[in-house]
């Protein structure tokens, strides 16, 4: 399936719960944000990336899921693509 990832960078404050749960989807750049990785971890410096489609699995989904749901002011959201369904926050 695929899953689009979104931080609001207006939100985050940098807590890293997401990190912790999720540290190959997640990192802290250094406007201390929480920012989506590419699959691999990989990322351009100096070009924070707050949005991202991904191709998930059930269990990679339910680890982003609990990411978001991890943070403490709820600044990410995780959409599935295929039905448009937002799957965190729920509506």
């Amino acid at each position: 399936m695929k899953l689009k990832i979104s931080v609001d960078p207006d939100l985050c404050f940098g807590a890293a719960s997401c990190v912790t749960v999720s540290p190959s989807h997640f990192r802290l750049n250094d406007k201390n944000k929480a920012e989506v990785l590419e699959e691999g971890g990989d990322i351009m410096p100096g070009n924070p990336i707050y949005e991202r489609i991904i191709e998930a699995d059930e269990a990679k989904r339910d680890e982003l899921i609990l990411s978001a749901q991890s943070c403490p002011v709820s600044a990410i959201s995780i959409w599935d693509m295929e039905t448009g369904e937002r799957l965190y926050p729920k509506d």
